[in-house]
């Protein structure tokens, strides 16, 4: 990320991803950040927030 991203976080647990790509699947309860394998929601989550990082 030579110019900043996002960070996303995973409301009411301690997970969090940096990324310039997320895509969320609320069909299959799933994410994916950048080209990575699409990953399970983690268990507890509240919520979802998305912000952008600049540097």
């Amino acid at each position: 990320m030579g110019n900043g991203g996002f960070l996303v976080r995973f409301l009411g647990t301690k997970e969090n991803a940096q990324c310039y790509k997320v895509a969320l699947d609320y069909d299959e309860w799933k994410y994916r950040v950048n080209e990575e394998e699409p990953k399970e929601f983690p268990d507890g989550i509240k919520g979802i927030s998305i912000e952008i990082e600049e540097e």
